[in-house]
């Protein structure tokens, strides 16, 4: 019984040592296309050209391109996820970055990578598509970032000039503006 405690005490440890790193790792962002005008800055949340499926709120942005165009990783992370996604989503890939955050690149036409894949800002993951809801669109990715630390600063975050139904302020807790990130980063970059 004394080994059992002494073993649960030390994964413990272990995790929060896990968790304390991946929290400290530094993030640094790109824009996944290689491009910074081809999306509309405002097009996350809730906006009357943006509902997302059943009313629900747009938790990403939509960065345009030429259908086939490379998509990069945002940041380097771990591929947890590669595949189709059902109707929605299409093909997608979703890499756990730096801070515990997944990054979801939504309606790829093709995939480069797999589950327990290291990426990094050179590899490219996937292509602009048109999968999932997308099909009638232009191509484009969507990107999201997914948080699992809720941001409370957020719950009553307005979003542009949108109607935002106040039923869906718990996820903007959990729903991050990928624009914010990377305005950030290439502003820093410069």
């Amino acid at each position: 019984m004394k080994r059992f405690f002494v073993l649960l005490i030390g994964l413990l440890l272990v995790g929060v040592i896990v968790f304390t790193i991946g929290l400290l790792l530094p993030e640094k962002y790109q824009m996944p296309c290689g491009t910074t005008g081809d999306y509309n800055h405002q097009s996350f949340w809730w906006h009357p050209w943006t509902r997302g499926v059943n009313g629900s709120p747009h938790s990403g942005i939509d960065i345009f391109g030429k259908e086939g165009t490379e998509v990069r990783p945002a940041v380097g992370g771990i591929v947890v996820y590669a595949g189709w996604f059902g109707d929605v989503s299409g093909n997608m890939i979703i890499v756990l970055g730096p801070k515990w955050k997944l990054h979801e690149y939504m309606h790829l036409k093709e995939i480069y990578v797999h589950p327990g894949q290291r990426v990094r800002h050179e590899t490219v993951i996937g292509e602009l598509g048109k999968t999932g809801n997308a099909a009638k669109t232009p191509a484009h990715v969507h990107y999201s970032i997914l948080t699992p630390i809720p941001h409370v600063r957020l719950y009553n975050r307005q979003y542009g000039s949108g109607q935002q139904p106040a039923r869906f302020n718990w996820m903007k807790m959990f729903w991050l503006n990928p624009d914010e990130y990377l305005r950030a980063s290439s502003s820093a970059g410069r």
